[in-house]
């Protein structure tokens, strides 16, 4: 039987069937036999997620510091064009590299973190430039802080509703996920197509603060938060059918990718509606 598919192509390594034959019953028991065993455990996912959330969180604050203090950090400042550049063209170098070879997710992941981390952080100082009156406003930073903390609040949430029974990720479930997800990369590619290359005047709901640019935000952070059962679901399943050790780091990679997805239109949502007041 194999694994429900998910929508994070990130994730997709756990629904190879020759993870299923490495399930055994005995290594179904205890984590510590399956740690034993050199397989996947559900606190060395934990763990690992914590430790790329860690240097994710420390490469942004270091990286937003370098951007807006006086001087830089350590006599070093940087453009926030080059961190979101830098930051965004790496870590999808490296996402794609990690999710083609799942086996270097425990080299590579961390390094992806930190560039993760410079990424939020200036597309942070974009929004806070856009929506929020300038990085210097104190106000500014308050929303990038709330974002920050609802972002694990939504991923808390989806947990408990996931550990629950609440919502349980099944075929229509991942069928709404893979579809929305869709059509939303999608219309970014038209976007990008017609009205960079043609000049179409497509909407660009992404940066617009008015009543529907808000409404495509709060879908795309509808739709990034459902992504995060889906993860649970096929780390679960990783686990319980006795995925290698390494898969942890894969787990912990994806989990991180959804997370910042969730962060950024949290970001975006709480700045259209101040800005819309």
């Amino acid at each position: 039987m194999f694994m429900q598919k998910s929508g994070n192509p990130t994730l997709r390594a756990f629904e190879s069937p020759k993870y299923a034959d490495l399930a055994q019953s005995g290594h179904q028991t205890a984590e510590a036999a399956r740690a034993a065993a050199g397989q996947m455990t559900l606190s060395g996912t934990i763990l690992k997620t914590g430790l790329l959330l860690a240097m994710c969180g420390v490469s942004a604050v270091m990286v937003w510091k370098m951007m807006t203090v006086t001087g830089g950090m350590f006599g070093v400042s940087i453009s926030p064009m080059l961190a979101l550049a830098g930051g965004g063209i790496g870590g999808f170098v490296l996402g794609l590299v990690i999710a083609f070879v799942p086996k270097l997710a425990g080299v590579l992941s961390t390094p992806y973190a930190a560039l993760q981390g410079a990424f939020i952080s200036g597309f942070s100082l974009f929004v806070a430039e856009r929506w929020l009156g300038g990085a210097k406003n104190p106000a500014a930073t308050g929303v990038i802080f709330q974002a920050v903390v609802l972002t694990f609040a939504i991923a808390a949430a989806m947990l408990i509703a996931y550990g629950t029974g609440i919502i349980k990720g099944g075929k229509v479930f991942t069928a709404i996920v893979v579809t929305g997800t869709g059509g939303l990369m999608l219309y970014v590619g038209v976007l990008w197509i017609g009205n960079g290359l043609f000049g179409a005047g497509i909407p660009n709901l992404y940066n617009s603060a008015s009543p529907m640019g808000i409404g495509f935000t709060a879908i795309s952070l509808l739709l990034a938060s459902m992504f995060l059962v889906l993860d649970f679901k096929m780390i679960e399943q990783g686990v319980t059918r006795g995925a290698p050790k390494y898969m942890e780091w894969y787990g912990a990679f994806s989990l991180l990718v959804t997370l910042v997805w969730i962060y950024m239109e949290v970001l975006r949502l709480l700045a259209k509606l101040r800005s819309n007041n």
